[in-house]
C-alpha cells in the first residue's frame, strides 16, 4: 500500500514497478504481481481490475497502517518543511490526472476537493521541487 501509492504519485512506470516487486520480494510471484501492481496499485490497465486508483494522502496512511510511526513529517499537513509528502503528493497527482479523476464517479470527489484548496499553486511548487521523501 505505502510503496504503491508513491510510485502511483510519484509517476514511475508501472511495468518497472512491476519487475521491481516481483524480484524484490520472496512472495513476488509472476502470476501474482500484474494483477497487484499493474491493477490494483498503478491503476495502469484501464480500472479492469480496480475501479479508481489506489492513492491517498498521509492522514489515510496513518489511519490504516503503522507506516508513520515516529516520522518527521505531519500527515495532515500538505505544506512545509514538516508536510507529508503522501499528502502533498497526493494533491499534486490528482492536479496532474483531474480530467480523467473527474470522469470517474469513483474520483469526481476529490478534483472537486482540490479545486477548493487554497493553496493548490503553492503545493504543486513545493512537490516540483521536492528531493527529500
Amino acid at each position: 500500500m505505502v510503496l504503491g501509492n508513491h510510485a502511483l504519485q510519484r509517476g514511475y512506470r508501472p511495468a518497472e514497478l512491476n519487475e521491481w516487486f516481483r524480484t524484490a520480494f520472496v512472495d513476488g510471484f509472476e502470476w501474482v504481481m500484474p494483477p497487484n501492481v499493474i491493477g490494483m496499485s498503478q491503476h495502469a490497465d484501464g480500472g479492469v481490475l480496480a475501479t479508481k486508483p489506489y492513492s491517498s494522502g498521509g492522514a489515510y496512511l496513518n489511519r490504516m497502517t503503522d507506516h508513520c510511526g515516529g516520522c518527521a513529517f505531519d500527515p495532515r499537513k500538505r505544506l512545509g518543511d514538516d508536510a507529508c509528502p503522501f499528502t502533498a503528493g497526493y494533491w499534486q497527482w490528482v492536479h496532474r490526472h483531474r480530467d480523467l479523476l473527474a470522469d470517474n464517479n469513483r474520483t469526481a470527489r476529490a478534483v472537486a476537493s482540490m479545486n477548493r484548496l487554497t493553496d493548490l499553486d503553492a503545493v504543486l511548487e513545493q512537490e516540483s521541487a521536492r528531493e527529500h521523501f
